[in-house]
């Protein structure tokens, strides 16, 4: 929405631009370097533009704790621990435990 926005900020400056230079006389053409000129400023507009969206995103991502600016990790969705699954999980540990102390039973043997 934001490019959108730019987008039609930028074309309604070059459009007025365009409009009032030739509201003048009717047929009163820009020169080249007027209309250079008019799109440098455009373009320098259209930059200003992109600086605050950039600056907007930098920001929130930050957040202010104990007086002072702390960058905000991404967040991550922690799945909840299950109690009915903590047999299983503690069976595949002493398994995977026995099937170590095997193998190197082997290979020292």
């Amino acid at each position: 929405m934001k490019k959108l926005l730019s987008v039609l900020v930028l074309f309604h400056v070059l459009g007025l631009s365009a409009a009032s230079a030739h509201a003048e006389d009717g047929l009163k053409y820009m020169s080249r370097s007027e209309f250079e000129a008019r799109a440098h400023k455009a373009e320098m507009f259209s930059e200003r533009v992109k600086r605050v969206h950039l600056y907007e995103k930098k920001v929130q991502q930050l957040q202010f704790n104990a007086n002072k600016w702390e960058r905000r990790a991404p967040t991550v969705q922690i799945p909840e621990l299950d109690a009915n699954a903590a047999g299983a999980a503690l069976a595949l540990v002493i398994g995977g435990a026995l099937v170590l102390v095997e193998r190197r039973k082997q290979l020292t043997a």
